[in-house]
């Protein structure tokens, strides 16, 4: 099986931006959305918390319209309960009714790169529980909306840290192409509940101070964290086309590589980036000169933006006539991690619904 896969629906809920359409009016304007460290995050610091991107609400859950327990609910990562709101969310904006999938094929790919909850809550309680190590574990991420829902597709949580939501959606695309499944609901999440990252990211020098990213930049200077949350629904665009379900956009092809051995494990490669973007051009049948904008990693820190700016330029920078724009979600929500990958790709679905390139969100020029 070959052929296109379509995004038939989405939803998201970013710093700033609620849903889809609030996240768009945030990316036309050019905004950003950078807010002092709410007590909830920095209960467990031992100093204060950098700024960063933050959810309002989080926590806020109705567990009964989900026909789960209060204690269930309460001993639940809150990453889940944002991923079950999102999700029915973005089936219902595919025009599917999300109990009407119980028994089917359907797939659950979801991409986290964090485990707070499960820290705090196995540290601080003197008795773990079945209740909390299910409430905890991340591969629960995925696996509580296919028991919710009654899905029976494949159903994974993917850890490759900053492109795991990535990595979901292209292990989603091959799952729907070699016909596992036949709708595909592909997530991506982050909470920031403690500062274990923020300590790391400060002594490996990634940190940015004022908590912003500056993507592409002259001021970029590292990483401001970002919490957040976004799905889409992928079907195969033969099927959807079959359906009347109209399409927010088209994925002709994805590539997925590792960087190997590079300048040290935390440090980018840019012929492994020039490799696995040829790699996704061969795939979709599009020459590099035909893309006329690309929507990058971008975190802001000097080192990686000049590595990816270096083989962005190898790839599509030959043999056109009109230059290639680049864009980077970051600078107007920072690094969501675990969730920065759906974030670009929910941007990039409404440039191409919306026929307009959003600038690009920078501090400093």
């Amino acid at each position: 099986m070959s052929g296109p896969v379509a995004v038939v629906g989405l939803d998201c809920r970013f710093p700033g931006a609620p849903d889809p359409d609030a996240f768009w009016r945030m990316l036309l304007a050019g905004a950003e959305s950078v807010s002092p460290r709410p007590a909830s995050r920095g209960a467990h610091a031992q100093e204060p918390g950098a700024p960063g991107g933050f959810l309002d609400d989080a926590d806020a859950f109705d567990h009964a319209f989900f026909g789960i327990s209060r204690a269930d609910a309460t001993a639940m990562d809150p990453q889940q309960r944002l991923l079950l709101q999102t999700a029915w969310r973005a089936l219902e904006d595919a025009g599917l009714s999300p109990l009407q999938l119980a028994g089917s094929s359907t797939g659950v790919f979801v991409g986290a790169m964090a485990d707070d909850w499960a820290r705090l809550q196995l540290s601080d309680t003197a008795e773990p529980t079945p209740r909390l190590g299910i409430g905890a574990g991340r591969s629960m991420l995925a696996n509580r909306l296919s028991y919710q829902l009654d899905l029976r597709g494949p159903s994974l949580t993917v850890d490759s840290a900053c492109s795991s939501a990535l990595l979901a959606v292209h292990l989603a695309v091959n799952s729907l192409l070699a016909e596992e499944c036949d709708t595909a609901v592909v997530g991506g999440v982050n909470l920031v509940l403690t500062d274990a990252l923020d300590a790391i990211y400060r002594q490996a020098g990634l940190a940015a101070p004022d908590g912003r990213c500056k993507p592409f930049g002259a001021a970029s200077d590292g990483i401001g964290r970002a919490e957040g949350v976004g799905a889409v629904v992928l079907r195969r665009a033969a099927d959807a086309r079959r359906d009347g379900q109209p399409a927010h956009a088209l994925l002709l092809g994805s590539a997925v590589n590792q960087d190997g051995r590079s300048n040290g494990i935390m440090a980018p490669s840019r012929r492994a980036q020039r490799e696995v973007m040829l790699a996704a051009c061969r795939r979709a049948g599009v020459e590099p000169a035909q893309v006329s904008f690309v929507e990058a990693h971008g975190t802001g820190t000097p080192i990686g933006d000049l590595i990816e700016a270096r083989a962005l330029g190898d790839v599509y920078g030959p043999g056109r006539a009109e230059p290639c724009g680049i864009g980077s979600v970051k600078g107007n929500i920072g690094h969501a991690e675990g969730a920065a990958g759906i974030a670009g790709l929910i941007k990039a679905t409404l440039t191409l619904r919306n026929g307009v390139v959003p600038p690009l969100a920078t501090v400093g020029g």
